[in-house]
């Protein structure tokens, strides 16, 4: 098999190759574009003094890389010729590195090698490309996918393409045995083919400024070519296109080598050219740029980035909402990622902070501190994360260690040393410290937990001020007592993205059960979901985590090329508006509940700063019909806005809606309020015909009396006596509209709605509809229905009637099926306690019935008890 690679240091990846994603070798003949530099084939011609060890080649040495691991040239076994390298695996790693190859910084590069193994089955064979300076020191390296297993053909693995450090003057090509957790002392690997081309660089500027602009701003995308060679004709092709994925604009530029060469007769033969783009002002969205670059008609580079256009925000208020960083991003400055976060709707940050203690990297302590001024200077808080112990530290512990608490659970003389100096640099901005990453769940279930995390806080008081301790916590996992852990959160996460509705779940029922709740959130992956649904999961998700009352809510694979906010050069994803649009709405806001309305969507209503907001969605599309105020918004999930639709003659608005959410803004506070205040005072009716007392009550929330008419509509064939009120309130006076209501006979079982109109006058004229449910049956009686289509074509309905009266009260009751133009049919149900009883009726033709609505009727014989059910033959039916 083969497993998925990791580059050891950061390196910026250039344009791939049209067809192919950077480095992954997908497309057929995807390294088609490139200019062959240099091959390694291990014939005789490599060999020349006949010692089986390729010429000018270097075997590494060392304690870690012994001599008595098996590395020769086989001559019985090659993918393009007779022979190949070859390693035995013999309980140790080896590495042998080819003569270093002079390269430029105009040109890309791209490594294509085949790799054979047999009975490895811990250890990995892999290649990788150095990158070395003048003095030939390596300043990065890429390394390829590792083979392991058995392969009875060559496995091709690829590179690149890739753009080498500025200071780059060689590349070396490795071959590695790579030692697993366990020893092998068996098993072998082949290397051959190993071949490095090169490509033209392709590059789109990326700053800040280049993916955050305004609405009205006009946009600049700056693109540079080098390595261009002369005698071809190169053209570069940009396009964009919107979040639906829709072209809006395209440009084509000729770069004319031979034309700017000619204006300076001093240019090298290979330099660099360089275009820029201005678009006119674009609407609030997303926007997705595309460039590629053909020689000689044939597209050989492609090159993609984006940008949004939005409102910027001016101050950050306090709230909820957090990003986690994983590693340090080094392909974007301090100021860039702290302008970044200022516009994304945060005010929390988790960022790694541990590996800034090298003193062999003293950039990155600099660069840290800047980035922490910043975000403080916008109210940002820092929580710093210490998921990456020291080599030196982390070296000392097994290699299959279970995670961050083998460190602190030891001595604090073990680990103190090495974050003194961490947590004195930044306590000034730096209060929260998070035990892990994301996904170390290695506290969980610590029996000792409270003893270990109070001699971790006492060690960072020590040398910072009342800090704050968490660790990160599986949903699945039993929480700890919230007395036991003094100012301690516990981040909880999953490997998973979990539904809205799972996580829903987890917070009612972790709720006020231990310590503060952080909850992280992840994204659908792209590649099985479209950005649509991936953006309207992530809403929902981050609703359901403001409603179930979490004191803090992240993202946790922020800086991600597939999953995440924004890409590694600071670009944003295609999930950036969708955070950012929600959570800046949200920061900060208090949940005041959710409405009925006509429709039925799902909806969470929010005050924030005096703004009442209503977020709102619906399984399937459609339109909600209500009045919500008189200057109301509708902002979708990319920041999009328009005036919400309004129906002068209905004086209601039409409110579009589906699987998308869509944020209402500026609604009436008073209205909303009003509507959330009005409800049945008992709102319920027992199963039995007759009349029932109830009332509407509601309160006034305007500042000023109210007066006007309240008018009751309620569903077929109820009545309600009387069914109409004159209201005068005082600001904030609750008021009280007493009512009989009578069900009638045919009343269904369930949940049914009324309609309250008001007309009322405050500060002008409002007229408005209120639904409110009622509820028939208390509960202690139930009815189901199952239907199905039997084998000889007859309907079976299957009726199951549960008595949960309490006290106990024996029922006999008539049921009668009715089928529209056909005959009813009645059952008895005799003496039923409490349980169930279950009945079954058979109609003829049953596939005829497949669509049609039917009844079924339950009376008390003797008594005044009613239960009816209505349903659709099929509905709910696999």
């Amino acid at each position: 098999m083969i497993v998925a690679g990791l580059a050891l240091c950061h390196l910026l990846l250039a344009a791939a190759p049209a067809g192919a994603d950077a480095g992954a070798g997908a497309g057929q003949d995807a390294f088609s574009g490139a200019v062959e530099v240099r091959r390694f084939s291990f014939e005789a011609d490599e060999d020349r003094d006949f010692d089986d060890f390729p010429d000018d080649w270097r075997r590494r040495k060392g304690p870690d890389f012994p001599a008595y691991v098996p590395a020769a040239i086989d001559r019985g076994r090659g993918f393009d010729g007779e022979r190949s390298l070859r390693f035995d695996s013999n309980g140790a790693q080896a590495a042998m590195y080819a003569p270093p190859i002079h390269v430029d910084a105009l040109h890309s590069y791209v490594f294509r090698g085949r790799i054979g193994t047999q009975l490895l089955e811990h250890d990995a064979a892999a290649v990788s490309v150095s990158f070395l300076n003048h003095k030939r020191q390596r300043i990065a390296r890429l390394l390829g996918p590792p083979v392991t297993g058995t392969h009875d053909g060559w496995v091709e693995v690829r590179i690149g393409p890739a753009a080498p450090p500025p200071a780059t003057r060689f590349i070396v090509i490795g071959c590695h045995l790579l030692r697993g957790k366990r020893l092998s002392i068996r098993g072998a690997a082949w290397f051959d083919d190993l071949w490095l081309g090169r490509l033209p660089q392709l590059a789109i500027e990326d700053r800040y400024a280049s993916h955050f602009v305004t609405p009205g701003e006009a946009v600049r995308i700056a693109t540079r070519a080098s390595g261009l060679e002369a005698g071809h004709a190169f053209r570069l092709k940009l396009q964009v296109r919107d979040e639906d994925g829709l072209p809006i604009e395209s440009q084509v530029v000729d770069l004319d080598l031979d034309a700017d060469r000619a204006a300076d007769s001093d240019a090298p033969r290979d330099r660099e050219l360089r275009t820029e783009w201005r678009l006119e002002p674009r609407e609030h969205g997303h926007y997705r740029v595309r460039a590629t670059l053909e020689r000689d008609g044939v597209e050989i580079l492609e090159q993609r980035t984006a940008f949004v256009a939005l409102d910027f925000i001016e101050q950050n208020g306090r709230g909820e909402f957090g990003w986690s960083i994983a590693g340090d991003p080094r392909e974007m400055s301090p100021r860039e990622l702290a302008a970044i976060a200022a516009q994304s709707g945060i005010n929390w940050l988790k960022f790694p902070l541990w590996p800034t203690a090298r003193i062999d990297d003293p950039v990155a302590a600099v660069r840290t501190a800047e980035l922490l001024e910043l975000l403080a200077h916008r109210r940002i808080r820092t929580v710093g994360l210490l998921d990456a112990p020291p080599p030196e530290l982390r070296e000392k512990f097994a290699r299959d260690w279970t995670g961050i608490s083998e460190v602190f659970t030891l001595s604090p003389d073990f680990w103190r040393g090495s974050l003194e100096a961490v947590i004195a640099r930044y306590s000034s901005n730096v209060r929260y410290w998070q035990l892990g990453g994301e996904s170390d769940f290695s506290f969980n279930g610590m029996q000792r937990l409270p003893e270990t995390l109070a001699t971790v806080k006492r060690e960072f008081d020590r040398i910072g001020q009342d800090t704050r301790i968490g660790v990160p916590w599986s949903w699945d996992v039993p929480l700890p007592n919230e007395a036991a852990l003094p100012r301690t959160f516990l981040a909880f996460n999953s490997r998973d993205a979990l539904s809205p509705d799972e996580l829903a779940d987890n917070l009612r029922r972790t709720k006020g059960v231990g310590p503060p709740r952080w909850v992280s959130l992840r994204a659908l992956p792209s590649g099985e979901h479209g950005d649509d649904e991936r953006g309207a999961d992530l809403v929902r998700q981050m609703v359901a985590a403001k409603v179930g009352g979490a004191e803090a809510i992240f993202f946790a694979e922020t800086i991600d090329d597939e999953r995440g906010l924004l890409r590694r050069n600071g670009a944003p994803g295609a999930l950036f508006l969708p955070w950012r649009t929600t959570a800046t709405a949200l920061q900060g806001a208090e949940l005041l509940g959710s409405l009925h309305l006509p429709g039925g969507s799902t909806n969470h209503v929010f005050s924030n700063g005096g703004e009442v907001l209503i977020v709102v969605w619906a399984d399937e599309p459609g339109f909600e019909r209500t009045y919500l105020g008189e200057n109301v918004g509708v902002t979708d999930m990319w920041g999009r806005r328009e005036a919400a639709e309004f129906d002068e003659k209905a004086r209601r608005h039409v409110i579009p809606v589906g699987p998308l959410p869509r944020i209402l803004r500026n609604c009436s506070a008073e209205i909303i309020r009003w509507q959330l205040a009005v409800r049945f005072e008992q709102g319920r009716a027992e199963s039995s015909t007759g009349d029932y007392p109830d009332a509407i009550v509601g309160i006034n929330p305007f500042s000023q009396g109210v007066g006007g008419e309240v008018r009751l509509s309620l569903p077929p064939e109820w009545q309600a006596r009387p069914d109409r009120w004159t209201i005068q309130a005082a600001a904030g006076e609750e008021f009280r509209l007493p009512v009989y209501l009578t069900l009638p006979p045919n009343a269904t079982l369930g949940v049914d709605f009324a309609t309250i109109d008001f007309e009322i006058v405050a500060d002008r004229p409002y007229r408005f509809r209120v639904h409110r449910p009622y509820q028939v049956g208390l509960g202690d009686m139930g009815i189901a229905v199952v239907d199905r289509v039997l084998d000889d074509g007859r309907l079976e309905i299957e009726q199951v009637i549960t008595n949960d009266i309490e006290p106990i009260e024996v029922l006999d009751l008539r049921c009668s099926l009715f089928v529209p133009g056909r005959k009813r049919q009645t059952l008895i149900v005799t003496k039923l306690g409490r349980g169930q009883d279950r009945k079954f009726f058979h109609v003829p033709d049953g596939k005829a019935l497949d669509g049609q609505g039917l009844w079924i009727r339950a009376e008390q014989i003797g008594g005044n008890r009613v239960l009816n059910y209505k349903w659709r033959v099929g509905d709910g039916r696999e």
